[in-house]
């Protein structure tokens, strides 16, 4: 045997070496750092600089730097309530467009004169429940008093409100400008026990006139040599989704390998929904698709990106299925979608929620946009989420593993087998450290069949160039979604 040499032959002083190695310290199959990134507006209270990615661990940190009230304040709440321990959490406040328009809503209280009866008046801002007590001895106008003062008191919500020229009125106008403000719920009644005074109507306009989008080319920008596997981005324009559908597609080539993946969420009819989803193709976008719930958009996304990143750090092949989403109040009663439509999303690229009798949300199944091949044939290759984890994680551990354990190696094409104690790269032992790996994860229920894996795998040698190349073929382990039984039924003797 022949050890390598730790000082020059030519160093003659006395002396004694020792080295230590940690490259072959952690046996076995290493966590991936994985990250979430939450892209959203600040308000002029927050301390942070805009277009600049910050951690943000308490939710102390996340008002003082985002404002109480703000997108990303909420967005940072939902994520963390529905994220593991140890999963960290940036986030990136990225400017409203500079002629932005908030979006508004007029609520009016009607009839005029004294409430017939006593009881209690609602409103749900995004799905936060606003409420403030009434009496025989109130009017309309002091209805709606009460109800301004009620939603400015409380600072979280995502709308600020003040009186008109109508007494009776109550305007709620988004604490930030831009389209994604429409997307605020509002609504009186939600749940069956919520009932207004009689005879007292409440009309309650959707958010609009929101308009001028951002711009998220500085996120890009902000992004270079950082990596989040899972990033919350709210913006669903065409303009936006092309911007960051180009990036993601850079980061997952070969130079690059920076990959992450995109989830947002879109609320509507069927229609409309599918529509959305048929411009979009992309393997590294996940979206949401729900309509008529309460939970802003950008909330829902949150939660589910935190649900799904913490379930891939403890396996990246489970199926992210049955995942109650902390906080989430979906459609009421009657107002989700059937099966079909639920069908119809799935097949579109869209990830409905599963929901339950109390109007809270399951993930049900995580499908990516991705749909047809670049020539337009049908395919569903890229089309499931967890395929893509497993194949992120699979790639990262392979090249952080030569990294790690094989930097520094000579390489020989002719040499059959390594010499003990000289770190030589050969074709055999590529072969070896692949079988390896792939045992390793086999093990841990990612990957399959080993005999067609040794089939299928290549190696080769390149030593002028000082290359080893590596074609394999991972038979990777998939998801358990639907059960077939059929049963043959024999009444009486046999």
């Amino acid at each position: 045997m022949s050890l390598p040499n730790l000082l020059s032959l030519s160093f003659l002083v006395p002396f004694v070496a020792a080295k230590n190695d940690f490259s072959r310290a952690i046996r076995g199959l290493r966590g991936m750092q994985r990250r979430l990134l939450l892209v959203g507006h600040k308000l002029a209270a927050g301390g942070v600089a805009l277009n600049t990615l910050v951690t943000v661990t308490t939710e102390a940190d996340a008002i003082a730097l985002f404002g109480e009230g703000s997108m990303l304040v909420a967005m940072w709440r939902d994520a963390k309530a529905n994220a593991d321990l140890g999963l960290p959490i940036d986030c990136f406040a990225i400017a409203p467009n500079g002629s932005a328009v908030a979006a508004t809503s007029i609520i009016a209280i009607t009839p005029p004169g004294n409430l017939a009866m006593s009881g209690e008046v609602m409103l749900y801002v995004g799905g936060e429940r606003v409420s403030v007590g009434v009496t025989t001895a109130d009017t309309a106008n002091t209805v709606a008093t009460k109800l301004i003062n009620a939603v400015n008191a409380n600072v979280a919500l995502p709308v600020t409100a003040a009186a008109t020229a109508n007494l009776y009125e109550c305007k709620l106008t988004a604490r930030w400008g831009g389209p994604t403000g429409n997307d605020i719920d509002l609504r009186t009644t939600y749940y069956t026990d919520d009932r207004l005074p009689n005879s007292l109507i409440v009309t309650v306009p959707a958010m609009s006139g929101g308009a001028a989008l951002p711009d998220v080319t500085p996120l890009i920008a902000a992004m270079n040599l950082y990596r989040a596997t899972e990033i919350v981005c709210p913006f669903t324009d065409s303009t936006n989704m092309a911007i960051l559908e180009t990036e993601l597609a850079a980061r997952w080539l070969a130079n690059n390998m920076q990959d992450g993946t995109v989830i947002n969420a879109i609320r509507g009819t069927e229609a409309a929904n599918t529509t959305w989803l048929s411009t979009r193709n992309s393997p590294h976008v996940h979206t949401i698709t729900t309509t008529k719930d309460c939970t802003n958009p950008w909330e829902l996304a949150a939660s589910a990106g935190a649900a799904i990143e913490s379930l891939a750090a403890i396996d990246p092949a489970m199926p992210a299925t049955g995942i109650k989403l902390a906080g989430y109040k979906g459609p009421s009663q009657g107002n989700h979608w059937t099966i079909d439509q639920l069908n119809n999303m799935l097949v579109a690229g869209g990830c409905p929620l599963q929901i339950a009798p109390d109007y809270s949300g399951t993930l049900l199944r995580m499908v990516t946009n991705y749909k047809k091949t670049t020539s337009g044939a049908a395919d569903r290759s890229m089309a499931e989420l967890a395929w893509i984890k497993t194949m992120s994680y699979y790639r990262w551990f392979h090249v952080t593993e030569f990294q790690t354990k094989y930097q520094g190696f000579k390489i020989a094409q002719y040499i059959t087998d390594p010499i003990p104690g000289q770190k030589i790269m050969t074709k055999q032992l590529g072969e070896e450290i692949m079988i390896g790996l792939y045992k390793l994860f086999m093990d841990a229920g990612l990957c399959q069949n080993m005999d067609y894996y040794r089939k299928t795998l290549v190696v080769e040698v390149d030593g002028p160039n000082g290359k080893l190349k590596v074609q394999d073929e991972p038979v990777i382990v998939t998801q358990h979604y639907q059960t077939e039984i059929s049963s043959f039924v024999v009444a009486g003797q046999v």
